[in-house]
């Protein structure tokens, strides 16, 4: 499935408080924070304790510890060094489960998991413990990502730090970020290639291969059903070392089976690229976008990234984001001009003529990238998104001229690049 590699790791967590349970249409929903643990049940209230939680780490935020240096083949190419197979059918979890986050379900709770409401109180209490045993679990491997001026959240897959997020919290490939752990750790990453279509997007933390970090086990978007219990994570709001990690609880309203699944997870500003768990804790979605219901709160299949890896290792950016338009910078030219990128034509007031690109110009690179045909510029120009700022080497006779840009965004009617 999945190009990487997978150790189990375990380590203290945080102790979790859950703030309450809430219905909404029938369906049972909570939220957990990094505080003593306790539940509101409908009319009554039950003190739980959950053996096992020790008290938080410190909420010191360490120096980074990570280095400029990537881990990667020969060829520059960065590369995971061992594989991971996630088990073909239930049956073989117990025997070939990867990952820390897996937490067995018992018989009674097997019923539950895929959508049943508790019918007993003692139903009540096993559920709310094996969220809990959940919660410590993901609250190890669920990270905020600082790219840029921009925050959001992932999640680490691999020992050797790959990190699933959303397309829109990484920006674009080949971008320094930070990583910020649960611990308050900070680690330099890089963003790898990004699926834009789908929202889903990589990063790599760098020197990862020295840390042997906590990560989660994968589980298959396909196998998940409407109406079965899930478990959300993320750092709204940036990591807060007072809060720790925020959960959610919630069950699967709907599933789009090209790429999205819906949830009653309430989800705010920074969860985004935050992950979705099963109630056994295995990975099977990223968020994506937050919706104005509740019934709206929208989360990539993990299904989506293992159909990708290849491509996202190997820093491949595609696609538009739901809900923009395609990005563009306004010029035409001949795509069977072998050998070099022509312009032919530039949009008045488009953003390469505000740049001051003229027709006849030759784009030579873009931020450094090769250019050599128009379709290379036309795949380059793709692999941004509007507003993202790039310098243009333009060949204007026999001048060299470097041109900064502001890729805009592409509205409808619009043909040019």
């Amino acid at each position: 499935m999945l190009s990487f590699r997978q150790r189990g790791i375990w380590s203290q967590g945080t102790k979790f408080h859950l703030l309450g349970i809430f219905v909404f249409n029938g369906l049972v929903s909570a939220c957990l924070t990094g505080t003593p643990l306790g539940v509101v049940a409908l009319a009554q209230e039950l003190i739980l304790p959950v053996p096992g939680l020790d008290t938080a780490p410190s909420g010191q935020t360490s120096d980074p510890t990570g280095t400029t240096a990537s881990d990667s083949d020969p060829t520059g190419e960065v590369r995971s060094s061992q594989k991971a197979v996630v088990p073909a059918s239930a049956e073989k979890l117990d025997a070939e489960i990867k990952g820390m986050t897996y937490v067995a379900l018992s018989q009674d709770l097997r019923r539950i998991a895929d959508g049943k409401e508790p019918s007993t109180l003692a139903e009540l209490k096993e559920l709310e413990s094996q969220q809990s045993r959940v919660a410590k679990a993901i609250q190890q491997v669920t990270v905020n990502i600082q790219q840029g001026s921009a925050q959001g959240s992932g999640v680490i897959i691999t020992s050797d730090g790959f990190v699933l997020t959303a397309a829109h919290v990484a920006g674009g490939a080949g971008r320094s970020a930070t990583v910020v752990l649960h611990d308050g750790r900070q680690l330099r990453a890089e963003t790898l290639g990004m699926n834009r279509d789908k929202d889903a997007g990589l990063v790599r933390i760098l020197n990862g291969s020295q840390l042997d970090l906590p990560h989660a086990t994968l589980g298959r978007s396909s196998d998940v059903k409407v109406g079965q219990w899930c478990i959300g994570a993320g750092h709204p709001g940036g990591w807060q070392p007072e809060r720790g990690t925020v959960i959610r609880v919630g069950r699967i309203l709907k599933r789009q089976e090209s790429h999205t699944l819906f949830t009653d997870c309430a989800l705010i500003g920074g969860d985004s690229g935050g992950p979705l768990f099963t109630l056994d804790g295995k990975l099977i979605g990223v968020h994506s976008r937050i919706g104005a219901e509740v019934s709206e709160n929208m989360h990539v299949h993990i299904d989506v990234f293992s159909r990708d890896w290849d491509d996202m290792v190997r820093k491949k950016v595609w696609g538009v984001l739901p809900g923009f338009d395609p990005p563009y910078i306004g010029v035409t030219g001949n795509p069977k001009n072998e050998g070099r990128a022509e312009i032919t034509a530039v949009e008045p007031d488009g953003p390469a003529d505000l740049a001051g690109v003229q027709p006849g110009d030759v784009i030579q690179s873009v931020d450094d990238k090769p250019i050599r045909t128009f379709q290379d510029l036309e795949e380059a120009v793709r692999s941004y998104a509007p507003g993202d700022f790039v310098v243009l080497r333009v060949r204007r006779g026999e001048a060299i001229l470097q041109m900064p840009i502001t890729i805009g965004a592409r509205q409808s009617g619009h043909s040019e690049n």
